[in-house]
């Protein structure tokens, strides 16, 4: 692991989420996006050289709507960067742990940890 790159906080209200992290700790609104594959709205707030990554869904019936009615908002997943993905997968099977690799929805690949061999959290692996 080379860098904390996004820690994705999940959210039923977009906006009062971005306004209450930017009022609570100065962050800057660094950017802000539209997912039409995950049917996800997202701003991002820098820190350091990492983001907070405020999603929610955008649409009633988006997948993220469902875990959002099923465990609340909050902590989504952590996001981090490797410098080479399948170096990375070949170092924590060899530890027994599996990473799923795949595209994510803005079609780069990342590697998807089981949240059970992670204490509940679920971790991204994305390449440099």
């Amino acid at each position: 692991m080379t860098d904390l790159k996004t820690v994705t906080v999940a959210t039923s209200d977009l906006d009062a989420a971005v306004g209450a992290f930017r009022a609570s700790f100065g962050l800057p609104l660094a950017r802000s996006a539209q997912d039409a594959a995950a049917e996800t709205r997202s701003a991002f707030l820098g820190i350091g050289v990492a983001e907070i990554e405020m999603t929610s869904p955008s649409a009633a019936d988006a997948p993220l709507a469902r875990v959002l009615a099923e465990r609340g908002g909050g902590l989504h997943q952590l996001v981090l960067e490797v410098d080479d993905l399948d170096r990375a997968r070949d170092a924590l099977a060899a530890r027994g742990i599996e990473l799923s690799l795949g595209l994510r929805p803005d079609g780069r690949r990342g590697g998807w940890l089981d949240p059970g061999r992670t204490h509940g959290v679920p971790i991204v692996l994305v390449g440099r």
